[in-house]
């Protein structure tokens, strides 16, 4: 760990004079003559600078791919001759590892240097100037080496994992060799095994046969001293892939059933002697996934006394009775807390009695009842033997939905753990942000780590976001859900049992369970707890435009008006980093984007909105005056501490260092604010983008490094990416407003959400619209987002599906990804069938990052121009229905976009179901996820259902159907028993919402239907409190369409019904009335449509037929 500490911060010696703009490369190598550093592609800052290189950016910024950014500075770099190496950069690289196993720490304790490379084939550990090859001697005889010019070398460390301690272990000669396949640790003259380990020249002291062995020293390295050290066995053995540490299984027990255990080395490691110290059994497990060192049903806390009542519940005392520890400083009380919140939801929390100022999250949860609500959903039981434990039951069914008697209840300094079994057959949503290949988890002793992170969606990478939070399915279809409101690092298991293991490396087990009992219902609750979802504008329910790279503002001139061209609907342009200057928040580069604000202007002229990003750093080292946002921060006081009480800095996009604004600080708050106000004075933005806010780093914690300290270095370390907490962002001991950044640090994105809503609503007096990359319960009161730097390949547009159904249950159901990917040339095909789906994601935004090919909906020709606007012509029509869900989700906490098992719990098909998705009850969606298909098969739940686009009724009910869908269609049906607003559309919302309103009526099983129309200015704010909307409920019944008008107001004068389309009638009606007026119409197929209705809206609208 140290030396990752000091080789860190020799890279960050070497990154502060090697990265560059173009303008200040001190390099004299012209661009077109660059060599490659990273041919392989995928370089960073960062990772261009660890491996020796120069980073200087081209001078056509616009097209970064002609030259590399990343390249050797051969013209800065004297480099010594015939692989005589003294840095990275160096050309003829001798591996100095040759064998497996090769690490850092390993590399440097043989003197050689340690550069990672993306070429195949290319030694990470190679030699440098200094480092001996081999030692000099006379030349020896066959099988007689003394020295390491030996001509005959027998293999003394035949497994993986050799090094030049366990050779000597071993009394063999360590002589690190560049032939390949020769060995580095070899026999030499009289050498015997180790005494007392067996093989070779001793004997073995177990007749457990080769092929049984358990390794254990998986990680590779071992020696005879510290295999023995550890309770395992050492044998030698010449059979490949045969371990010569292993455990001594005769005279292991058999244990616990496997799925019952709950590891108690959770940090790695296998030793017997380890799992002893710690209190723990050691025994033979059936599954290489299942621990053998796990906590006995002895280990954990006891009861002192007797519960205590209390208004809203009752507290109970626990005293510690383990004797071993797994990383010491363990609390000896805790304060077990329980309150009946509501009827639906109960909290139990667990402290420190000794260690009252452990962080807690600032998140104020609502909804208690401030008393112990008595008709309850739930019952809490508990039992005091062997250790202390609890169950939750469902008292409707008896169900047991938790029950930690699985054991291992830890609470120490920087290790808290709890362990919970959940019901047979349950299944269970959630956990947040990963990129999740199906939608329901697995008991597999799959798990997931939980730390903000600049990660693009990679398989079980934890990213952007932290949502701690499930949702589950009961057998019964009863649906509960849970949230561990912590913010430390952490990681959750998943294990046979079933149950569900909880570990974090700070705070307190602070949990909620909602009580349903339907999904829908478990999410309404959820979010009346963390805070419903903001309402956003309507104009941001349109289709919206970005490229990182656009590189002037002429491309985007030209860009947007290929869309108008098109007459594609368009109502959100970007602005990405590329328009600032040079990365600075609060400029605008005078340019290459000369002529921006007048642009903006003419975009709003035109009905359009622009929307810019913003990340949370400002570049520390601009001359005092030319940057004043920085100087009015630092007067401000507004950035994060390092733990002297100085600015943290950090590398991010500006020139220099950057300092991190501190959110939580309501003087940086109320700075961040003024700083907003004074841009748009400059540049009338309508919304911000704020990205990087995980935070982001291009440096390992900070420009100096991280301390050594626990705070630092923890001794656990949760399954998370990256080999420390400040890897990609800041040093868990800086210091915010709110704590420490290692409490805080899965909330700075939250935070400055809450800071930049409040700072757009101050600038453009408008409803705000903020999106932003990282997210925790609660941002979505202010805050939109999107699944961040995805690839364009198909499993990225088959996972977003999954992505966006998980944020509508974390609460944040404004959401998407996207469209047609971040990273990496689309084709055309898969790009197509991404704008099928991405039309119908609430956050509809088509992004591509620097050097790939322009990937807008016109930038492909006429055909699919044709087609992205016909499928966004259709998000348009439906844009009134859609904005109705959203007033939903504003004012009752409900999601917008829902897996069919909401709807249909009690259809066990559905519950895996995660390549189909709806609009709120009414509208069910099935896009083309998969190259190369043109139908979909669809599985159509238990309704009446219709073809949206010709009202034909589906013949299948509770069963699967193909379903044609060509390039540039996506199946869309409606539930029977819906009622939908729609609207004609345009080329965008400020016009569309001139236009005639319509209805599509969907008749179910009794010729009955219902449905919703909400409608405001669009983008007031507060128009939902002030009751400055109105409220439009449609009913049909017996052949009559009638309407109650909620919430009256002066709006609905402008609003004119303009058409109706009723799917599912029985039979021709011979005449049609509107509001008792005859109106001609068409009937086929069962579908009613009339045209030209044109009455103006009110509560006595009907239809009769």
């Amino acid at each position: 760990m140290r030396i990752l500490l000091l080789l860190s911060a020799s890279f960050l010696a070497i990154y502060q004079v090697h990265a560059y703009s173009a303008a200040t490369c001190p390099s004299n190598i012209p661009e077109f003559s660059r060599e490659d550093c990273y041919p392989s592609g995928g370089a960073s800052e960062s990772s261009c600078i660890s491996k020796g290189c120069l980073w200087c950016e081209t001078a056509d910024y616009s097209n970064p791919n002609q030259y590399p950014w990343c390249f050797y500075d051969t013209s800065a770099t004297t480099q010594t001759p015939s692989g005589e190496c003294t840095d990275c950069s160096c050309q003829n690289k001798r591996d100095c590892y040759p064998e497996a196993g090769s690490s850092q720490s390993g590399c440097l304790a043989r003197g050689c240097l340690w550069c990672e490379s993306n070429i195949q084939g290319e030694p990470w550990c190679f030699h440098s100037d200094n480092t001996a090859t081999a030692a000099t001697g006379a030349t020896q005889s066959p099988g007689e080496c003394t020295t390491c010019s030996c001509s005959n070398k027998i293999d003394c460390y035949p497994e993986p994992g050799s090094s030049e301690q366990g050779c000597a272990s071993r009394g063999c000669l360590w002589c690190p060799s560049g032939i390949q396949g020769e060995p580095w640790c070899i026999t030499s003259n009289g050498v015997t095994a180790p005494p007392g380990t067996g093989g070779g020249g001793g004997v073995c002291p177990t007749d457990i046969p080769e092929s049984n062995r358990i390794d254990c020293w998986p990680g590779g390295g071992a020696s005879a001293g510290g295999c023995v050290d550890s309770g395992c066995i050492w044998c030698e053995s010449n059979t490949p892939d045969t371990p010569w540490c292993f455990f001594n299984t005769t005279d292991l027990p058999e244990g616990i059933p496997d799925e019952e255990r709950i590891n108690c080395i959770p940090e790695g490691g296998f030793s017997p002697n380890e799992c002893e110290a710690r209190g723990c059994v050691f025994a033979s497990a059936g599954s290489q996934a299942a621990p053998m060192c796990y906590f006995p049903d002895t280990y954990g806390y006891q009861m002192v006394g007797s519960p205590v009542s209390t208004a809203t519940g009752f507290e109970i005392t626990l005293a510690r009775v383990s004797a071993g520890s797994l990383y010491g400083n363990d609390a000896e009380n805790l304060l077990l807390t329980i309150d009946y919140d509501t009827d639906y939801r109960i909290h139990w929390k667990f402290t420190d009695i000794a260690n009252s100022d452990r962080f807690e999250v600032p998140l104020t949860i609502n909804g208690a009842s401030g008393t112990k609500s008595i008709n309850t959903l739930y019952d809490f039981a508990y039992t005091n033997n062997p250790v202390f434990s609890f169950q939750i039951v469902r008292k409707s069914s008896g169900a047991v939905l938790w029950d930690t008697s699985l054991g291992g209840l830890t609470f120490s300094d920087q290790f808290l753990q709890i362990a919970t079994r959940v019901p047979e057959g349950m299944t269970v949503y959630g956990f947040g942000e990963t990129e999740h290949e199906t939608l329901k988890h697995k008991f597999d002793w799959s798990a997931w780590g939980m730390y903000s992170r600049d990660q693009p969606p990679a398989g079980v990478g934890n990213l952007y976001s932290v949502h701690p939070f499930y949702v589950a399915i009961e057998q019964d279809a009863s649906s509960h859900g849970v949230l561990l409101l912590n913010s430390a690092a952490q990681d959750i298991t998943f294990t046979p049992a079933p149950g569900l293991l909880y570990r974090t490396i700070g705070g307190v087990l602070d949990f909620y369970m909602f009580f349903g009992p339907e999904p829908k219902a478990v999410i309404e609750q959820y979010n009346e707890a963390i805070g419903k979802p903001f309402f956003p504008p309507y104009w941001s329910l349109g289709f919206q435009l970005c490229r990182y790279g656009y590189g002037s503002l002429k491309i985007v001139q030209e860009t947007v008006q290929r869309m108008d061209s098109y007459g594609i609907p368009l109502d959100v342009q970007y602005g990405d980093i590329d328009y600032m200057d040079e990365q600075r928040d609060f400029t605008y580069d005078h340019t290459t984007y000369a002529g921006l604000p007048e642009y903006v202007k003419e975009l709003q002229a035109g009905g359009k909105h622009y929307v810019i990003i913003l990340d949370p750093c400002l570049t520390a080292d601009d001359p005092p005056g030319a940057y004043p946002p920085y100087e009015r921060g630092v007067a401000a006081d507004a950035y994060v501490k390092n733990a002297d009480g100085t600015d943290a800095l950090g590398k991010v996009w500006p020139p220099g260092n950057s300092v991190f604004p501190d959110y939580s600080s309501p003087s940086a708050q109320a700075w961040w604010t003024d700083e907003c106000k004074r841009f748009h004075d400059v540049i009338s933005f309508d919304g911000l983008w704020i990205d990087m806010n995980e935070p982001a780093n291009f440096v390992t914690g900070s420009v100096t490094g991280c301390n050594d300290n626990t705070i630092n270095y923890p001794p656990y370390h949760p399954l998370i990416w990256g080999d420390t907490l400040a890897d990609k962002s800041m040093c868990p001991d800086a210091q915010h407003f709110m704590g420490s950044h290692y409490d805080t640090h899965s909330l700075y994105g939250w935070s400055e959400a809450y800071a930049t809503y409040n700072a757009a609503y101050q600038s453009t007096n408008k409803r705000p619209f903020v999106v932003s990359r990282s997210t925790f319960p609660g941002s979505g009161t202010w805050a939109a987002h999107w699944l961040g730097d995805n690839n364009s390949g198909w499993s990225d547009l088959k996972n977003s599906v999954i992505g966006m159904l998980e944020f509508n249950f974390f609460g944040i159901p404004y959401i998407g990804a996207d469209i047609c990917g971040f990273n990496g040339n689309v084709n055309e095909d898969l790009c197509e069938r991404w704008m099928e789906l991405g039309s119908f994601y609430p956050y509809a935004r088509n992004h591509n990052g620097i050097g790939y090919a322009e990937q807008d909906p016109a930038s492909f020709g006429d055909t699919f121009a044709a087609r992205a606007k016909y499928n966004l012509e259709t998000r348009y029509t439906l844009l009134p229905y859609l904005y109705t869900l959203f007033y939903e989700a504003a004012t009752k906490g409900s999601g917008v976009v829902r897996p069919l098992s909401f709807e249909f719990p009690t259809d066990a098909a559905t519950h895996t179901i995660d390549e189909q998705f709806m609009w709120g009850s009414g509208l069910l969606f099935s896009p083309v996820l998969y190259e190369g298909l043109s139908s979909v098969d669809a599985y159509f739940p238990d309704a009446r259902w219709y073809d949206y686009y010709n009202g034909v009724e589906v013949g299948v009910r509770q069963g699967e159907m193909s379903v044609p869908a060509p390039l540039g269609t996506i199946p869309i049906h409606v539930r029977g028993g819906s009622i939908l607003p729609t609207q004609d559309p345009a080329v965008n919302t400020v016009l569309s919402r001139n236009n005639p309103f319509g209805l599509i009526i969907a008749l179910d099983d009794s010729g009955n239907a219902n449905g919703e129309l909400f409608w405001d200015d669009g983008d007031t704010m507060e128009t939902i409190e002030n009751g400055d909307y109105a409220l439009f409920r449609f009913s049909v019944s017996n052949g009559q369409l009638t309407t109650a008008l909620i919430n009256p107001n002066n709006i609905i004068n402008s609003m004119v019904m303009g058409s109706l389309r009723i799917f599912g009638v029985t039979s021709n009606p011979s005449t049609l009335y509107v509001n008792g007026m005859p109106k001609p119409f068409s009937f086929s197929n069962g579908v009613i449509e009339v045209d030209g209705i044109n009455e103006v809206m009110s509560a006595s609208f009907n239809v009769q037929w």
